[in-house]
């Protein structure tokens, strides 16, 4: 089968180069009309003119793609509508964390998430309202492993992947599609970063031909669903759970019951595959919980004596129970809440408990103001527990840009703000402790909330960067996605839910990742709710190989899709790191087609 994109309307942003020139030139010969999207005028207008002197069809847009409205109308201005939009746009402002100004994470979150957002909420309502579309948004390894001097960017591109998983979930009644692809492949971005000998065989070409399959109608559906490539390599990436462990939900659990059955909790023996938030028998754990004997404690207990730790959000909820344990064993805590009321509401709390105890009365994207009070009160900070959040729930037809902005600045750049104030004293002191906050809708996605999934994934991201700057000065961050009863969830769960699921029952795995007993789990994501916690990580496909030395076509992916996505052939690994997940790319140099071996 020959696949015809004859009759489609494709939009390819930041395509005057690199793979988005790639994506552009193959659409185009496939016989879509092609809008040509780039802040360079010359270099969209030079793809422009390739095509159509080719004899396709093609318009350049130089909009900024924050200006989606814009970017969606030159396509329906030119074509008469838009069925395929691939969000690829992005620049690099690479950095170490410490040298990282505000400019430079809020440009990478400007071009390749609020981009992203954007041209996809100006498509979407042409999209339900023709029951077609297609939307790959384009991450990165970077995103899905965290890399050295990339925090802002593995925000970023990590924050895409929740995000599509939101929008899959809201597209398919209206047979609206959306995918994720991680390439790696020559370009002026990846020109600052890998040498020539490598690049060479990371042509974008490896990577066109399975995004132009995975758009066509008669495509795969692939909606939903995790792709890395390059080289001509190709593979489906999933979500892999441990099954855990769960601990009686009474005073005996304690970070040094945690500590004690550690090895159970990162498991991976009998693993699970969710692939949404319902994928989780919550109320069954629960009740396990409860029938539990009581837990065995670690010797010597975990203690913060003389540490000082940072809450976020602690006024209330998940952020209340964290302070008040930590008070319980010996730290100073700093509780900031945006409430005056419930900030110092918990500091009582503490103090009247023996405790020491500051709050910090401000928005969490002031995170040098909240350091500040840390360091003025107990003159050092050992910890920072990022964990306060807002919801503002909506579908994607209906969500504002300022529900859009509010979300991501007070989860994904709140957590940016305190951990940048704080990362040069924990630097200087060779030692801190990181603690943030994702949820499950992050991971998996889930209706209503395209903002609140891609601040979380974002988050995700961002821990896994921090973990590695982090390694040689004994700094470890880590991330949850903690399910619990609070004011939040009380928006959306019934009260027996919320009285049920207490957020003290997530507390004591926040306190053993957050202490000194934890020497080397850094860069890793916890489930945990009511009792049970679980290890969440990345399985790879097998995959299928194509040569390297010859361009593949769209309808070989279609042949090979079973081997693409099967991870049951024995050859699925469990990648952490890019370089790891290059590795796999990288032995597919030498892989030629059978016309170059026969030669040989």
């Amino acid at each position: 089968m020959s696949l015809s994109f004859k009759g489609h309307t494709v939009i390819v942003t930041g395509a005057g180069g690199g793979l988005g020139k790639a994506y552009s030139l193959l659409f185009a010969a496939k016989g879509a009309n092609v809008v040509v999207n780039d802040f360079n005028a010359a270099a969209a207008q030079k793809v422009v003119d390739e095509i159509t002197k080719a004899g396709g069809k093609a318009v350049a847009n130089t909009s900024s793609v924050t200006d989606g409205a814009a970017v969606i109308k030159s396509a329906v201005d030119a074509f008469g509508s838009v069925s395929i939009l691939i969000n690829n746009a992005g620049i690099l402002r690479d950095k170490g964390f410490k040298n990282m100004s505000d400019k430079e994470w809020d440009q990478i979150m400007e071009v390749h998430l609020k981009g992203a957002f954007a041209c996809t909420k100006a498509a979407w309502p042409i999209f339900r309202k023709q029951k077609f579309g297609r939307i790959i948004n384009i991450a990165s390894a970077a995103g899905l492993y965290g890399n050295f001097g990339q925090a802002n960017y593995s925000a970023a591109k990590m924050g895409l992947i929740g995000y599509t998983k939101t929008l899959a979930r809201e597209g398919v009644k209206y047979n609206i599609r959306a995918s994720v692809v991680c390439p790696i492949a020559a370009s002026a971005m990846t020109e600052t970063m890998m040498p020539p000998e490598i690049l060479k065989h990371l042509s974008p070409e490896f990577v066109a031909p399975f995004v132009v399959a995975i758009c066509h109608p008669d495509g795969p559906d692939a909606s939903g669903k995790v792709f890395e490539l390059g080289a001509g390599f190709v593979a489906e990436i999933r979500w892999e759970r441990s099954d855990g462990a769960i601990f009686k939900t009474d005073a005996s659990f304690t970070p040094s019951a945690v500590k004690a059955r550690w090895t159970e909790i990162t498991d991976f023996s009998k693993p699970y595959y969710p692939t949404a938030v319902t994928d989780l028998d919550s109320v069954g754990k629960l009740k396990q919980a409860s029938k539990m004997t009581s837990n065995v404690q670690s010797s010597p207990a975990v203690r913060f004596d003389g540490q000082t730790i940072i809450v976020t959000g602690a006024g209330a909820g998940l952020g209340r129970a964290y302070a008040l344990m930590y008070g319980k064993l010996g730290a100073n805590v700093v509780v900031n809440d945006v409430s005056d009321k419930g900030a110092n509401a918990v500091v009582d709390e503490i103090v009247k408990a023996g405790g020491k105890a500051v709050s910090a009365v401000c928005s969490v994207e002031e995170g040098e103001k909240i350091v500040k009070i840390a360091m003025d009160k107990f003159g050092s900070v050992h910890v920072l527990i990022a964990n306060a959040g807002i919801l503002r729930d909506k579908s994607f037809t209906a969500m504002t840009e300022q529900e859009w902005d509010i979300v991501l600045a007070v989860h994904l750049r709140g957590t940016y703000k305190c951990a940048k104030a704080l990362w040069p004293i924990f630097q200087q002191q060779k030692y801190g402790r990181i603690v943030t906050t994702c949820s499950q809708v992050g991971i998996y996605g889930n209706f209503g909330q395209a903002n609140y999934s891609a601040a979380k994934a974002g988050i995700i991201g961002l821990t896994r960067t921090l973990a590695i700057e982090g390694k040689k000065y004994g700094i470890l961050a880590n991330c949850i996605a903690p399910s619990a009863g609070t004011a939040m969830t009380s928006t959306v769960w019934p009260q027996e839910m919320v009285d049920a699921f207490k957020p003290d029952f997530i507390a004591p795995v926040v306190g053993y990742l957050s202490s000194k007993d934890n020497t080397d789990t850094s860069g890793a994501l916890f489930e945990i709710t009511g009792g049970w916690a679980a290890q969440t990580r990345w399985q790879r496909a097998g995959g299928y190989s194509f040569p390297n030395d010859k361009q593949f076509k769209p309808e070989d992916v279609l042949q090979k899709w079973s081997k693409i996505t099967d991870f049951n052939d024995g050859r699925a690994t469990h990648p952490s790191t890019t370089a790891e997940a290059m590795q796999q790319l990288m032995e597919n140099f030498e892989n030629k087609s059978e016309q170059v071996k026969a030669k040989l």
